[in-house]
Parts: structure tokens; C-alpha cells; sequence
């Protein structure tokens, strides 16, 4: 399967956006697991939770849009878009 030309740009540039988006949540988190603390555990089984839980939606909204034409490319850009728009609320929230 070939990737539409004109979708290639946005895919490459939305992965490249993710990965130094989730790079400050990581930080963040990292620094909070060397310092230690109460909110600790809570903090580490919600990263686990919402992992899950992001995973089992773009999988299910993916697999619908699929089933119903939605070209592969486009579902590729709304993965990437709902992975980043959890990646900022995160970054919002562990900033406090």
C-alpha cells in the first residue's frame, strides 16, 4: 500500500510533534518518579490506565472508519491528533 502523497508531510510532521510533546510528559513524569512522593502510585497507575484506555479507542474509531472507506492515511492523521490532544492535556495537568 502505497501512502497518499499530499498526507505524507502531515503524517511525518504530526508523528515528529508527538514524539517532542510526549518527550515533556516523560520528563516531567521521570522527575516526579526520581523525587518520589505520596501521589507517586496514583500518578503511575493512571499513565497506565490512560494508555490502555487511549489504545482501545483510536483501535475501535479506527477500525470503524476503516470499515466504512475512511482512506487508511486519514485514520493514520486522526490517531496522531487524538494521541497529541491527550499528550497536551497531560502536559496541562502535570504542570499544575
Amino acid at each position: 500500500m502505497k501512502l497518499l502523497p499530499m498526507l505524507i508531510l502531515p503524517i511525518v510532521l504530526q508523528s515528529a510533534l508527538l514524539a517532542l510533546e510526549s518527550g515533556a510528559v516523560i520528563e516531567h513524569r521521570m522527575a516526579m518518579m526520581v523525587r518520589g512522593g505520596s501521589g507517586l502510585p496514583v500518578e503511575a497507575a493512571r499513565m497506565v490506565g490512560e494508555k490502555i484506555a487511549i489504545a482501545a479507542h483510536v483501535w475501535q474509531k479506527g477500525a470503524m472508519a476503516m470499515s466504512m472507506g475512511v482512506l487508511p492515511e486519514v485514520v493514520m492523521l486522526d490517531t496522531l491528533d487524538t494521541y497529541r490532544r491527550a499528550v497536551e492535556a497531560n502536559t496541562r495537568r502535570l504542570r499544575g
